[in-house]
């Protein structure tokens, strides 16, 4: 990262004392990494700012944490395993900006997409504004509307013939469940959402819940690329 090791310093710089930082509350970052030096440098970034706790490797599997930072898609048997009850919100470092690289993180069920080659700063603002979103910032940019994004939904919406035979699975949702979830594939919080279809906020939330269980999915960006890859959800230009 400009996640660039030749860039980072040991942990022994000291942390940094800005009244700022010091003043709001601390984010708990889980390094979920598989390459060791893009760890490695995250690990000395992010040391060094006050406002981050940072665990990393499979003890963070076991600590409450905000944000987990992510480089692929996580293992399926892995998560059913860890069964976490509150599962943090998935930053994924991916490398370039294109389309393919938004579609994985996407499937991964991330909020936020990073390049590798970002510098710091950019990646501690992904970090601090996925944490007080109540929408996912991917599917926004994904739901934008210019031509990569149709492009991304093109994707999403369209398995291949051999993906369908292997992965066909019978649609679970409800009608409803599937117009709040169109909502959500587009970022809208569940405030947004219930005025939208004319529901309360906690109403809203305890359909994603119900959605969540039947997709088997574990959060709100993962679902909504679950169903996008099915076909369950409707084209972007129909709303």
């Amino acid at each position: 990262m400009a996640l660039n090791l030749d860039s980072t310093q040991p942990l022994l710089i000291p942390l940094s004392h800005d009244d700022d930082a010091q003043a709001a509350p601390r984010i708990t970052v889980h390094l979920a990494i598989s390459d060791p030096e893009l760890e490695k440098a995250a690990l000395s970034l992010l040391g060094r700012n006050a406002r981050f706790s940072v665990v990393k490797g499979s003890i963070g599997y076991a600590a409450l944490s905000d944000v987990r930072l992510i480089d692929e898609e996580p293992d399926p048997d892995q998560k059913r395993e860890l069964d976490e009850l509150n599962p943090p919100k998935l930053l994924f470092i991916g490398t370039g900006s294109s389309s393919n690289a938004l579609v994985e993180a996407a499937r991964a069920g991330a909020w936020v997409y990073v390049d590798e080659l970002e510098d710091v700063e950019v990646l501690e603002k992904a970090i601090c504004s996925m944490v007080e979103s109540k929408g996912s910032p991917l599917l926004r940019q994904i739901a934008s509307g210019d031509v990569s994004s149709e492009i991304l939904l093109s994707e999403f919406s369209t398995a291949s013939e051999v993906e369908r035979v292997v992965v066909d699975v019978p649609n679970p949702l409800t009608p409803g469940e599937i117009e709040i979830l169109d909502l959500v594939a587009r970022g809208e919080p569940s405030k947004n959402i219930g005025v939208i279809v004319g529901l309360g906020e906690q109403t809203i939330k305890n359909y994603v819940v119900k959605i969540l269980d039947k997709t088997h999915t574990h959060n709100r960006a993962h679902a909504a690329a679950f169903a996008a890859q099915h076909g369950w959800l409707s084209p972007l230009g129909s709303f």
